[in-house]
């Protein structure tokens, strides 16, 4: 059967109006006009998922807290602190920076050393303008502006180091040796803001108890000590031999014992929410790492490329 034909009924008549058809112009306007629209409203913001490259990772964290970006470098402040962190031909290089540098790498965060004297380096991950602190000894003082990891990054003995010629001290072990150096009438070269261990920090905390001399570093301290302008360097002994190499290649290190504390290093993050979390990571991969035996692999290789460098 063929359609009925649209007929016009005039105005006014009484007969039912058919439904108009809509024309075609008219059609192609209602389809266009969601677009119409949406081009109208202001873009959405998208989220820091949806913007970020492939080239910024966003980590979850390994105790299941929220992804934080990753694509700002921590900035850590290192000492020229041999083996365990210094710098060779301008770049950072130490056993506790390369086990940093791998913690922070698997969790998804570059890192950028920077090396400056102890206590404007505390100063400034107490202002917040650096990030974290490398190789720092616990105290109490510390842990009220630094947010401290759990797992250490290395520990080590507490020594007195004498100048070299003064070999025939070391056979002594009972520790008389060792006192008369420190109770003497010449100074001990201490380094400004560093800490020693409970023991020899409360010793040194007493004025007037023992004479000592300040320097910004602990080589400065070394140096001094091969002038013959104090007694004694207390420090730990790796680092102890390898600024003694440095400066004085050849000479043999004459430390005193028995020793004052044995103390553990760790990394320590300025206190934030975000670094908190970042904190529980790094000792959970730490932890992780120190167990398979690639911590060990690591100081292994560091020694080895310190060694090399020392024979330079």
């Amino acid at each position: 059967m063929s359609p009925r034909p649209f007929l016009p009924v005039r105005s006014g008549g009484n007969a039912a109006r058919p439904h108009a058809q809509p024309s075609l112009p008219l059609l192609a306007f209602l389809l266009a006009l969601p677009f119409l629209l949406a081009a109208m409203l202001p873009p959405r913001t998208a989220t820091a998922t949806e913007t970020a490259p492939d080239s910024i990772l966003l980590a979850a964290n390994a105790t299941g807290s929220s992804p934080v970006r990753t694509d700002t470098p921590l900035r850590v402040f290192i000492l020229d602190q041999p083996p365990w962190s210094y710098l060779h031909e301008g770049q950072p290089q130490g056993a506790a920076v390369d086990v940093a540098r791998a913690v922070l790498r698997r969790l998804g965060r570059n890192v950028e050393f920077v090396v400056t004297p102890f206590n404007r380096g505390l100063s400034l991950v107490r202002q917040g303008k650096l990030d974290a602190a490398l190789t720092v000894y616990r105290t109490p003082e510390r842990e009220q502006f630094l947010c401290y990891t759990t797992v250490p990054l290395y520990d080590e003995d507490v020594l007195l180091m004498v100048h070299p010629d003064d070999r025939h001290l070391a056979n002594d072990t009972s520790g008389t040796a060792r006192d008369a150096i420190l109770y003497g009438d010449k100074p001990v070269a201490v380094a400004l803001g560093h800490s020693y261990g409970p023991t020899l920090d409360a010793i040194l905390s007493r004025k007037g108890l023992i004479r000592t001399s300040s320097f910004y570093s602990l080589q400065e301290g070394v140096q001094a000590l091969l002038r013959g302008e104090v007694a004694a360097v207390p420090g730990a002994e790796p680092t102890l031999r390898a600024l003694l190499q440095r400066i004085a290649p050849g000479r043999k290190l004459v430390v005193l014992r028995p020793a004052y504390d044995y103390v553990s290093a760790y990394m320590a993050f300025a206190p934030t929410e975000e670094n908190a979390l970042l904190a529980a990571d790094f000792d959970a991969t730490l932890g992780r790492m120190r167990a398979s035996g690639e911590y060990a692999r690591i100081l292994a290789e560091a020694d080895r490329i310190l060694h090399a460098h020392q024979g330079q």
